[in-house]
């Protein structure tokens, strides 16, 4: 049987569900194909279930710094988060329909520039097609999936390798549920972010305050967890026309083009990883594919680890010329939380703002004012001119461009 569409969407995760909104929205006729679960690894096993817990254990260790005892149950925790999954994907599956999507299920083979083959004989023909077919953990060991799954549930004492988000992540997730929690990293902890030392510094000390343990070796434990990455969720074999590059990634230009005309590729396959890149690379991709330029920048989008405390950045870390540190301790709305904060901000040799970091407090929200401010190349009068809620994290951010305004050489 053969269907034909506008575009054709292999992959339902954060950047092929948005790829497919987007198109439909623009008024192709669209068509999403999963293999698995609508909403891929990000809203099943990923970023979704671990952004739920997250919130719990965030809460609980906060009431525990005030004084309250709080005792966690992770099963229970999980179910609640699982029903919330649950209501996204209901929510999801309205809009696909809403917008005319038909969502396939089954795995995606591109045959040919224009033709995604699904399982035997189901030939879809797209003027267009998108590849966002996602990733998958590194090594076959028990990664953080199974446990955002409750597949494998903590228990006892836990060793955890990795040092990158997820490594961090999880650590504190279980820690606050009461587990004894160890973390084993290769080098330094987020090595592979461009973060700087005293703001990794921060968040060791910070982790091992909540009780995270930092060995040097595999030690004895209950459960060992690998979070050592991820990689490309595409075989080669299938995909015989695309170039990749060394590490298995697909090889795009900047507006998320391969080297086939008229096929796209998005999400995990291609570099850098992340929910947050994905959205960004979709909505470049898709905007080519209706003629417009919208070339994806990974600099300018905003990434927020969320562990012992958040800590976030955004910006080009090689455009680093002259450094601006401060403090939160005077920030009101820092100080009635009971927690500091620090903000790294760089100039380039032009006196623009080339990046921002920031730990702290409510930084996911806070961080999207300055990806803003950078995307739109606002700085100094703009950003203190703005009116901000009292109090708030943001309306730091008007102080700080005040002083950079007026003590700017």
């Amino acid at each position: 049987m053969i269907k034909f569409y506008d575009a054709v969407v292999i992959g339902s995760g954060p950047g092929g569900f948005t790829s497919a909104l987007i198109l439909a929205k623009g008024g192709l006729k669209v068509a999403l194909v999963e293999a698995e679960e609508l909403g891929g690894t990000c809203l099943n096993r990923g970023c979704i279930p671990k952004e739920g817990l997250y919130r719990i254990a965030k809460e609980a260790h906060s009431l525990r710094k005030k004084g309250f005892e709080v005792k966690l149950d992770f099963e229970r925790a999980l179910k609640y988060v699982r029903t919330r999954i649950n209501q996204i994907k209901a929510n999801a599956e309205f809009l696909l329909k809403r917008e005319g999507i038909d969502l396939i299920k089954g795995t995606g083979v591109l045959v040919d520039e224009n033709t995604v083959k699904v399982g035997k004989n189901l030939y879809l023909r797209g003027e267009h097609v998108v590849l966002a077919c996602g990733s998958k953990p590194k090594e076959r060991h028990t990664s953080p999936e199974d446990v955002l799954t409750g597949k494998v549930l903590p228990r006892g004492k836990i060793l955890i390798e990795g040092s990158g988000a997820s490594a961090c992540e999880l650590s504190f997730i279980l820690s606050a549920f009461g587990y004894h929690v160890c973390l084993k990293v290769e080098g330094r902890l987020l090595k592979d972010y461009p973060v700087d030392e005293d703001m990794v510094e921060k968040l060791e000390e910070e982790l091992e305050l909540c009780g995270v343990k930092f060995v040097d070796s595999v030690i004895d434990a209950d459960l060992h967890v690998k979070a050592t990455g991820r990689v490309p969720n595409l075989c080669k074999e299938s995909f015989p026309f695309l170039e990749f590059d060394q590490e298995g990634y697909v090889k795009v230009d900047e507006c998320m083009r391969t080297n086939i005309k008229n096929v796209y590729a998005v999400g995990d396959i291609t570099k850098p990883m992340g929910a947050s890149h994905a959205i960004a690379k979709a909505k470049s991709a898709c905007q080519s594919i209706m003629d417009l330029y919208n070339p994806y920048r990974p600099e300018l989008v905003p990434i927020v680890i969320c562990s012992a405390f958040e800590l976030g950045f955004v910006g080009s870390y090689e455009a680093r010329h002259k450094k601006i540190t401060k403090t939160l301790n005077a920030n009101t709305k820092s100080f009635v939380n009971g927690r500091r904060g620090i903000i790294s901000m760089y100039v380039d040799e032009e006196g623009r703002l080339s990046y921002f970091s920031i730990v702290g407090e409510e930084v996911s929200e806070a961080l999207n004012l300055i990806s803003f401010t950078m995307n739109n190349a606002l700085w100094d009068d703009q950003l203190f001119r703005m009116p901000y809620t009292h109090p708030s994290l943001c309306e730091y951010f008007g102080d700080i461009a005040l002083d950079y305004s007026v003590n700017r050489v």
